[in-house]
């Protein structure tokens, strides 16, 4: 019988719990798991942007291997044509389309105040050079310069 008296005076406790303080830990105990899935939502952000970044990063590096690989090539294609080989020479010698060749001496042809820069950047945003169209938005042409450069 001691067990259904301590039951009953339980009981009698509880009931002398005003609903308002009841209403108030439903409440607490809805926003603490509100939070907790806006804590996750969160993390799970954090995760995404972290994501997004290393992916931004290495598509950076990548382009800026193209870049440099193109840049290069306008380089020795102008000092070979300097020296007065010819496009298809050119192209032989460095394994290269005759097309790719001759694109950038005509750049340089319509363009003879042209940096070496400028040459790749206008390949660049006239799609003659594949390799580096991955991100070309990300170039800077206002004044033909390769960003980190």
């Amino acid at each position: 019988m001691a067990i259904d008296e301590g039951c009953r005076r339980a009981v009698e406790k509880m009931m002398e719990i005003p609903m308002s303080m009841i209403e108030y830990m439903w409440e607490t105990k809805r926003l603490d798991r509100e939070m907790m899935r806006n804590s996750e939502i969160r993390e799970e952000r954090e995760r995404a942007v972290k994501k997004a970044r290393e992916r931004a990063l290495k598509q950076g590096i990548e382009q800026g291997k193209d870049q440099g690989v193109l840049l290069n090539l306008v380089t020795i294609v102008l000092k070979k044509a300097k020296k007065g080989m010819r496009a298809a020479e050119i192209a032989g010698m460095l394994e290269e389309k005759v097309a790719c060749i001759q694109t950038i001496l005509k750049i340089k042809e319509e363009h003879p105040d042209y940096t070496e820069e400028q040459i790749a950047m206008k390949m660049i945003s006239k799609s003659f050079y594949p390799a580096t169209l991955r991100n070309k938005e990300r170039l800077n042409e206002e004044n033909g310069k390769f960003p980190f450069a």
